[in-house]
């Protein structure tokens, strides 16, 4: 049986590794229950709706572990897919979503096991890339790295929020009348990314008009002036309840300062000293805050995992031809070799074109590579998170040859990336 739904084996005596079904309610019901129990009662209606109405629900898996003795499901994870847009290239990703595990369970190592499930569905279906949102550090064990902004948390005293008169400015819920207007703003935004989301109308609808199921249970508002729609902000708690999550599309000044006096409305009771937001740091919003005296005070990020790092280079082959293509390397013809301490990937240029991209596997040999990240720090340069010479701040044993490191930097620049997910 191929890794479908309904795919099931039996580990050892103990335990059975599963992918659940559509239509076996005792089995989901026993999915949820386990979330529950582990990340809480909030976590109930929204898996429920990922179950019901996910936007791409018969390619979402739930796998998990069953002991055999009790026959009760004790370990999950499930697999959602998503589609991001690197540069011009659109490449599947999946993420690792609602990983938990029975307390009593714990320390058997049965996460592994279902990674290893985990990968080889990726690898047969075609996903590239594999990402999580999870806890700090425990998924290090698995091979992730964080290669991507997530979370960026600022506190801002609200009376330091301007008193300005805007009553000009009108905000209001959106409607589904606004769809354009969010969806041509939301793109016009992005575009200047190297990862962000492809979405579609659907998409759009269910991200920004499901306010009882996305992740921070948001709300959609809409800045109007003169009876005209300009801006589009989303408004929700915070992941951990904290604070605030915000996310706008590009503002000026007084739009921006218009939904702090919104934010201050709502929370001012709640603490009327400070407000704790969660504003996406390359955003107009976060440069006011910061202007107004805000600070930050943590930021997270998206954990990364690419499994096969030569498939990956092999997809991104256009961008790294072009990249070359508009530099000082036209024409370039040569090997140039990237390792990762474990496996050595061998670009070789002919006339600025990659005509292969071979691996070898092992140590590489001293002074054999023009560049060497140890395992999957790799990760961050590769996906233009961070630029080699940041890496090698902390990282010593990241090495890169002089005369190669110009060329390095072309091929993998840092930078800005925002990806997200349907909800």
């Amino acid at each position: 049986m191929g890794l479908e739904k309904g795919y099931q084996r039996n580990i050892n005596q103990k335990f059975s590794i599963h992918i659940a079904e559509n239509n076996k309610k005792e089995e989901l019901q026993q999915i949820l229950e386990l979330n529950v129990n582990v990340h809480g009662e909030s976590v109930r209606d929204y898996i429920n709706h990922i179950f019901l109405n996910h936007l791409r629900k018969e390619d979402v898996l739930f796998l998990y572990i069953k002991d055999s003795n009790s026959n009760k499901i004790v370990s999950s994870i499930s697999l959602m897919p998503l589609e991001w847009r690197f540069g011009s290239i659109n490449i599947p990703v999946c993420e690792m979503g609602f990983v938990g595990t029975i307390e009593k369970y714990r320390g058997k190592e049965l996460i592994v096991e279902l990674n290893k499930l985990y990968e080889l569905i990726m690898a047969e279906k075609g996903y590239i890339i594999s990402v999580i949102r999870g806890i700090p550090y425990y998924y290090r064990k698995l091979g992730y790295e964080f290669a991507i902004p997530l979370d960026h948390r600022m506190f801002l005293s609200l009376s330091k929020i301007p008193q300005d008169d805007l009553e000009f400015l009108k905000i209001r819920k959106a409607n589904i009348d606004d769809i354009d207007l969010i969806t041509n703003k939301y793109k016009q935004y992005y575009e200047d990314f190297f990862i962000s989301n492809i979405f579609d109308k659907d998409c759009y609808i269910s991200k920004f008009f499901n306010d009882n199921y996305n992740e921070f249970k948001a709300s959609t508002y809409i800045i109007e002036t003169g009876g005209k729609s300009i801006v589009y902000f989303t408004f929700g708690k915070s992941y951990d309840n904290k604070g605030y999550d915000i996310k706008t599309s590009h503002m000026n000044r007084e739009c921006g300062i218009k939904i702090l006096q919104f934010t201050k409305e709502i929370t001012s009771i709640e603490n009327p000293d400070q407000v704790d937001l969660a504003v996406r740091e390359d955003t107009n919003l976060a440069e006011l805050i910061d202007e107004l005296g805000g600070t930050t005070y943590d930021t997270y990020g998206w954990q990364i995992k690419v499994p096969n790092l030569k498939l990956y280079l092999e997809t991104i082959k256009p961008i790294l031809e072009n990249r070359i293509h508009n530099s000082n390397f036209q024409g370039l013809t040569q090997d140039l070799r990237i390792s990762n301490y474990k496996t050595t990937f061998i670009l070789s240029f002919n006339n600025g074109q990659i005509s292969s991209i071979k691996i070898e596997k092992g140590y590489p040999k001293e002074q054999s590579c023009d560049l060497q990240i140890p395992g999957s720090f790799l990760f961050k340069l590769i996906l233009g998170d961070r630029s080699f010479e940041e890496i090698n701040y902390i990282i010593k044993d990241a090495k890169i040859k002089h005369e190669s490191r110009e060329i390095i930097n072309v091929l993998f620049p840092k930078e800005n990336s925002y990806p997200d997910t349907y909800y």
